[in-house]
């Protein structure tokens, strides 16, 4: 895993910030169509609309909402960056929220971890 900084890091964010902010309102919305538009086939296999439900009701009861994100780092790790956020949630003011991304484009997402 490789930490990216400078114009490799802005140049990774120019991306994976709009696709975090429509991730992160899709799950707070309830909308599945917004949740899961930027991920990538594995993600829909792996994160269904029957199974958002569960998931959701999951992270709610767990954390709540999700209010608000700072960018902790960027990371390379072959095919695939991460950018990992310090979250605040409802329930939990540390989180810690790993996004995945297809270094290929469009850049989809590709995992979503939510570590306390």
């Amino acid at each position: 895993e490789t930490v990216l900084s400078g114009a490799e890091r802005d140049a990774v964010l120019a991306f994976s910030e709009s696709k975090s902010d429509n991730l992160l309102a899709g799950m707070n919305a309830n909308d599945y169509a917004m949740f899961s538009a930027d991920f990538d086939q594995a993600m829909l296999d792996a994160i269904t609309e029957s199974d958002f439900v569960s998931f959701k009701q999951d992270r709610d009861a767990k954390l709540g909402g999700y209010v608000s994100r700072t960018i902790n780092r960027v990371v390379q790790s072959g095919d695939f960056y991460a950018v990992i956020y310090d979250a605040v949630f409802e329930k939990d003011s540390a989180v810690a929220l790993r996004v995945v991304f297809r270094v290929a484009e469009p850049h989809e997402v590709s995992g979503l971890w939510f570590n306390k």
